[in-house]
């Protein structure tokens, strides 16, 4: 996988966007519902695609093939 380039205006809207949803998210579970483990689950998936914009970040494992 290629680097992330922090600075590009792509990644800056996707970091935007994702700290936008992540928000929304906490405040959904500090509401609480019946949907508590799935907003874990998004914060949980919204914060290790944030990680990937990280400079010390491990590469993903590759793909599978089969």
């Amino acid at each position: 996988m290629a680097e992330i380039e922090r600075s590009s205006p792509t990644w800056l809207a996707i970091e935007r966007y994702l700290t936008k949803r992540r928000q929304e998210a906490v405040d959904s579970l500090i509401r609480g519902g019946s949907n508590d483990d799935k907003r874990r689950g998004e914060i949980a998936l919204i914060d290790d695609l944030m990680e990937l914009g990280k400079a010390d970040a491990e590469p993903p494992p590759p793909p599978v093939t089969y």
